[in-house]
């Protein structure tokens, strides 16, 4: 019975998109709903891809936990120069205090150095073995 309907609608849509014989409207039934079934492959394609970025991007804004291997918190051992950048060429613009705490946001950013990230937005550099984790 439902390839009797299937038949018929075919037939139908086939017949208004201007099927001039009977395996002309066949024809063009089944060319519409081979290119409706198209559009709903790449539809559920878009809405995948989409819905997995949606989860990829949830899993980086999860809140990391805090362990003394990835905190942020470092604290000075030594007298060390800043620096603008991170190259060690640059001219140096201060010091450290020994034993102040410092914010480092992404300690794996750089190879030598360290980015301070302070509270009114400023950044200087340290080299890593100026600080150690807190």
């Amino acid at each position: 019975m439902e390839i009797l309907v299937l038949l018929a609608v075919v037939v139908i849509m086939g017949a208004l998109l201007g099927g001039k014989s009977l395996g002309g409207t066949i024809r063009k039934g089944c060319g519409f709903f081979i290119l409706l079934l198209i559009l709903g492959i790449v539809a559920l394609g878009i809405l995948q891809y989409l819905s997995a970025d949606s989860k990829s991007t949830q899993d980086e804004e999860k809140e990391v936990i805090l362990t003394s291997d990835n905190s942020p918190n470092f604290v000075a051992k030594e007298n060390c120069k800043t620096y603008p950048e991170p190259n060690i060429e640059s001219v140096s613009s201060g010091n450290l205090e020994i034993g102040k705490d410092y914010f480092v946001k992404d300690s794996n950013k750089f190879n030598y150095f360290y980015e301070i990230t302070f509270e009114n937005g400023g950044k200087l550099f340290v080299r890593k073995e100026c600080l150690e984790r807190k």
